[in-house]
């Protein structure tokens, strides 16, 4: 019997069956929390003091509560997937680190971490109910979307072309092996399939008229392939590019500055002149119908790290290095350059995460009931309604929010549009300071 199965089960069963399950060592917090509740139907109806009408209605867009998550003030166990590895999901790294979402949780709240690689172990989590809550790009969320009960709520950023990278190793750069696309023709490269990476090479491989021999490699084995030479190419993403040119392994030959956006292939509507990608958080649709209040306390702490990101970077990198100290802090403190940390979701990344669906679509990827029309599909997915209540909210206290920013697919400054490089940093060294909201 599946794991996916096994959990169903216990679901129906006694919570003093399930604890004799969990004490067999399968320590899965987000099913006791999806357990039946004396609450019922009623968990609004005690509470929705608490929170206002506004945020009632976007919730009742999921179907009318059932109290499974307990009622709204009462604290909660959170279950969260979260990528250390990768640099545009890095609010979730400071989020973790910094402690940022246990002050804004009910009292007596948990938040437990998963670490993965990539985005593809959360989506198997989150479909086996062990995430509620994760961090992905743009095609994996989609991909996550597909197949399991949940939405896109607010990004953690977006890039400006240089999260990923196609790395070549350097021993073929100076031996004159690879100079031109064209050199890549039937040479093995690989990408991590289902990932953003894989989205880049198919792009990158439209627009050179270039078919390598593509390879499905997890970011370890890239790495070891990249130091062997076992591979002419990997298209990755940061820290690991800036990480490996660092080392002298490999070189950052092309990123996303060098080629076109997904979208003038699949959707040429929307005019962008480098690739992009889209940090995605995502939440099942059992929390944002049971409990909007852990949902407004997720989506400021979140607003918070985009704070201390763009307005404090340094800081931020100390708190990432924390999470990920055999990274350089050079490596980290750059590479948080790249990005624009801006929550939200407006017209111009709808049209990009159309394309990006359009084309998982092409791929045979998106083949459930949900995506049938890629369109419509992100139209019901992608909704940030809740993060600009939210954001109202801040604001209405003086505090920064992603509103201070100029939108996808803008930088924020005009050195962005620049290569950025961990040599800028070579002597950053982290350290901790004390960090307060921005007022604005």
């Amino acid at each position: 019997m599946s794991q996916s199965k096994e959990i169903l089960l216990q679901v129906q069963q006694s919570r003093r069956e399930f604890l004799k399950y969990s004490a067999l060592g399968v320590v899965l917090p987000t099913v006791l929390s999806m357990l039946p509740s004396p609450v019922g139907g009623q968990a609004y109806a005690q509470s929705e003091k608490n929170i206002s009408d506004d945020w009632l209605e976007i919730s009742s867009k999921y179907g009318k509560p059932t109290g499974a998550f307990g009622k709204i003030g009462e604290p909660v166990i959170m279950t969260i997937g979260y990528q250390p590895y990768g640099t545009i999901h890095w609010t979730a790294s400071v989020n973790k680190q910094a402690q940022l979402l246990l002050k804004y949780l009910p009292k007596g709240s948990r938040v437990v971490w998963f670490r993965a690689l990539s985005g593809p172990l959360i989506n198997n989590n989150m479909f086996a109910g062990k995430n509620q809550f994760g961090y992905m790009s743009d095609t994996p969320g989609l991909s996550n979307g597909d197949k399991v009960r949940a939405d896109f709520v607010a990004a953690s950023g977006y890039d400006l072309g240089e999260f990923g990278s196609l790395c070549v190793p350097n021993k073929y750069l100076e031996n004159g092996s690879v100079k031109d696309p064209k050199d890549l023709q039937d040479k093995p490269v690989a990408t991590a399939f289902g990932s953003f990476s894989h989205r880049q090479i198919l792009t990158w491989m439209h627009e050179f008229g270039v078919k390598p021999q593509l390879m499905n490699q997890s970011i370890d084995q890239q790495m070891a392939s990249l130091r062997s030479g076992a591979i002419h190419a990997a298209a990755f993403w940061e820290p690991y590019p800036s990480w490996m040119e660092m080392k002298g392994i490999a070189k950052r030959w092309m990123t996303g500055q060098n080629m076109p956006n997904t979208s003038q292939q699949y959707y040429p509507e929307l005019d962008v002149k480098m690739f992009h990608d889209v940090g995605a958080t995502l939440a099942i649709h059992d929390w944002l119908r049971e409990r909007p209040d852990v949902m407004a306390a997720y989506l400021k702490s979140e607003e918070e790290c985009r704070d201390m990101m763009t307005n404090d970077p340094d800081t931020a990198a100390y708190f990432i290095w924390t999470d990920i100290s055999e990274v350089p802090p050079p490596v980290i403190r750059a590479t948080i350059d790249m990005m624009v940390w801006d929550g939200r979701i407006n017209g111009e990344m709808i049209k990009h995460l159309k394309a990006c669906a359009r084309q998982w679509k092409a791929q045979d990827i998106l083949k459930n009931e949900r995506s049938q029309d890629p369109d419509k599909y992100v139209d019901e997915w992608a909704d940030d309604s809740l993060l600009h209540l939210v954001m109202k909210q801040l604001e209405a206290e003086g505090r920064w929010t992603s509103n201070q920013l100029p939108g996808f697919p803008n930088p924020r400054v005009p050195e962005q549009m620049q290569r950025q490089s961990w040599e800028k940093h070579k002597d950053f060294r982290p350290e901790p300071k004390l960090w307060k909201p921005t007022q604005v």
